[in-house]
């Protein structure tokens, strides 16, 4: 991996991450009605999940990009697809619903932990998603542990921050995060640019 796909992938990744998908949705909510250490304990989980299934991605991709040789443009075609539909849907998505922002008892941050780890997790869509996405930044064929490596240093640490941050706004500007407006104009345009983002991949 250059210096060059690593910002790349930097960038591309922060986009990604903040489309307002159901992780997302519900991060919004545990913020909301328990504030900011319950929202990153949740973020966290999620970031952990996206971890189990980016390895999964990864591993996987590399073997069966060495199985199948030049057929691989298929597999690379069918996530690019795969990207451009996620964009429409978020051109589609409805901001989460309100919720009572009455004080709630703030369950322990390791119980937040699991119960984003398990949001992930019981979303197998991450995985078809990294499978379309590192393609793009990657060379499947060669795949060393170095670009492994460099991949999660930069994927997870970027999906935490980008999500802890969501935490940290709903739980400051409760009414800014349930704004329709504010939630359609995330929406459209991370949704535009993940369908640029499958369109340049399946072009490449």
């Amino acid at each position: 991996m250059t210096i060059e796909s690593g910002i790349a992938l930097f960038i591309a990744t922060a986009i990604f991450a903040s489309i307002p998908g159901p992780g997302v949705s519900a991060l919004v909510a545990q913020s909301l009605t328990r504030g900011f250490k319950t929202g990153a304990g949740f973020a966290a989980g999620l970031a952990c999940g996206d971890l189990c299934y980016l390895l999964t991605a990864l591993f996987g991709m590399g073997w069966v990009a060495s199985q199948i040789g030049p057929w691989f443009a298929l597999l690379k075609w069918a996530g690019a697809a795969y990207l451009v539909y996620l964009g429409v849907k978020a051109w589609m998505a409805k901001p989460p619903s309100e919720q009572n922002t009455a004080s709630v008892s703030e369950p322990h941050t390791g119980r937040s932990f699991l119960a984003g780890l398990c949001v992930t997790l019981g979303n197998p869509k991450v995985i078809v998603f990294y499978c379309g996405f590192l393609p793009g930044f990657l060379h499947m064929p060669e795949l060393t542990t170095t670009d492994i490596a460099m991949v999660v240093a930069i994927i997870i640490p970027t999906v935490f921050t980008v999500l802890a941050t969501y935490a940290w706004l709903a739980a400051k500007g409760r009414e800014a995060m349930r704004s329709t407006r504010t939630w359609k104009i995330l929406n459209r345009t991370a949704g535009s640019i993940m369908i640029g983002a499958g369109a340049a991949i399946a072009a490449e």
